[in-house]
């Protein structure tokens, strides 16, 4: 055990911090009575609906990709009452993401305490941005995958030589990853594909070695692939998962821009910037550090601005400059620490550091723990969901209308209007229609199907948003109001009401 925490004891601290971070700033924690947030609630929905045999895109309509929905469908298998699941989900993604970013800094700063410190602060930061949104976000379980790709190409490059078959193939499970969760994020795996054709042949690499890289990281792709499609050609849904994922969402999901796409990407990405200053102000020094190391190597400097502009087409080239979608951005920031670390280990801080914990890691990991709470405290100060600790679960309208709900047997349930704000969940109803709530994308039906849910009186109870249901283009009265109940949820007290048939009566 010993010999285990020793070998493993940055990887350790790393899940500690992301723990504590998260434990307080996303709402899938213990510490709060639901995670709340519209996407991860379609995330679950979707999950959960699977293991009850439904077939994502075929018999219930979402954006997102399948892989997302396969990671949900065993989530809700193990936590099927809470987002505990989730949460342990968040801490492993968050904690890779800290590791691979402080093996990114020791790279150039050894392995010294310095690289602690710097990884801990970083963990920090992010969670208490605007892009952090209610925790759970797709952008936030997928970034240690860019950490990982731009961790083994800058080790390849620092130890001169070429990736190794499982660095490619590796990247290439994580391409098919994102590819199938959310291939807007492919973006940075993108700009890492041009960099490494320019470095093989630029740099005497050859053709050879490229091929070889190639391969593998197809391979990579392939696996993941290869268990997508046979899901959806087994169950008769490839059509499906090509017009729902792919065309729909190219094709009516993507807004016209009304300036130029590049100048739309370029009003997108300042906004980013510009709402989540703490990550964004260490962009500065980082892009600094690129920049004085070109001048020995300019290698780093390509790859980052190549990842960078990559990553900023793929998330913006669609018009939508949603806050959180900025989250993918953060990776870049602990190039920033790396830069401050370079600065303070010329001025032998590093030295300072190891004489205060006189060398022993078991002291240094003390005191890190020490920094880490310390952290969790501005955590705490800062965090935008800690407004939710003080709610119990009988405060939410999800689970007082799920009182409601639970006294029909087999009850039906439609979330009307707007994204699944956690009815499904708190109620434990399977949705019974594809278009199971409103979302963003301009697909055919999808009204049309939820008026003919009230219409025809095909759904016993029916909940929706800030406006009652007569207020839409809906005959309400076959459904009389049973409750209504407020919530603050971004930026504002929003209004539930919760419809149920008259002939349930």
């Amino acid at each position: 055990m010993k010999q285990f925490l020793k070998k493993h004891a940055f990887l350790l601290l790393c899940f500690f911090a992301a723990a504590m971070y998260l434990l307080i700033c996303s709402k899938s924690s213990p510490l709060y009575p639901m995670n709340d947030w519209v996407d991860v609630n379609c995330f679950y929905t979707m999950g959960a609906s699977l293991l009850e045999g439904l077939v994502p895109y075929r018999d219930l309509y979402e954006q997102k990709g399948p892989v997302l929905y396969f990671i949900y469908a065993v989530i809700a298998l193990l936590t099927p009452d809470s987002f505990f699941g989730v949460w342990l989900l968040e801490i492993l993604t968050y904690g890779l993401f800290l590791y691979y970013s402080g093996k990114i800094m020791q790279l150039y700063l050894g392995d010294s305490i310095l690289v602690w410190i710097l990884t801990v602060i970083l963990g920090g930061l992010i969670p208490i941005t605007s892009a952090f949104a209610h925790g759970a976000s797709v952008e936030e379980m997928c970034l240690f995958m860019s950490a990982y790709g731009l961790y083994v190409v800058l080790r390849a490059m620092k130890e001169g030589r070429v990736l190794t078959f499982k660095e490619a193939f590796t990247c290439g499970i994580w391409a098919a990853v994102l590819l199938w969760i959310k291939y807007t994020m492919l973006g940075l795996y993108l700009g890492l594909a041009i960099f490494i054709i320019i470095w093989h042949l630029g740099w005497g690499h050859g053709f050879k070695a490229l091929w070889q890289t190639i391969g593998a990281f197809f391979a990579g792709i392939g696996v993941i692939s290869a268990v997508v499609f046979l899901y959806f050609l087994v169950t008769g849904a490839l059509e499906d998962l090509y017009t729902v994922y792919f065309y729909n969402n190219i094709f009516l999901y993507a807004k016209e821009p009304e300036q130029s796409r590049l100048s739309t990407i370029f009003t997108c990405l300042k906004n980013t910037l510009k709402l989540n200053k703490s990550y964004t102000y260490l962009l500065i020094p980082g892009a600094i550090w690129a920049i004085v190391r070109a001048f020995k190597d300019i290698r780093p400097l390509l790859l980052l601005v190549l990842t960078f502009c990559g990553l900023a087409l793929g998330t913006y080239w669609g018009g939508w400059g949603i806050s959180y979608y900025g989250l993918v951005f953060a990776v870049f920031a602990l190039f920033g620490l790396l830069a401050i670390g370079e600065v303070l280990r010329l001025c032998k801080a590093d030295r300072l550091l190891a004489a205060v914990t006189r060398g022993s890691r078991a002291v240094a990991a003390v005191w890190v723990c020490v920094l880490i709470m310390l952290m969790s405290i501005v955590c705490l100060n800062h965090g935008r969901n800690t407004y939710l600790m003080g709610y119990e679960k009988e405060d939410m309208p999800q689970y007082r209308f799920a009182g409601i709900i639970g006294e029909t047997e087999d009850a039906t349930l439609l979330n009307f209007g707007f994204l699944d704000g956690g009815f499904y969940f708190a109620a434990d109803v399977t949705p019974h229609a594809r278009f199971f709530c409103l979302l963003n994308v301009q697909a055919p039906d999808m009204w049309q199907t939820m008026y003919r849910q009230v219409n025809e009186g095909l759904t016993d109870y029916v909940v929706t948003r800030d406006r009652e249901l007569g207020s839409y283009n809906v005959d309400p009265s076959l459904y009389e109001c049973v409750d209504q109940a407020e919530l603050y949820f971004e930026g504002k007290v929003r209004i539930y009401y919760l419809y149920r048939l008259k002939a349930l009566e």
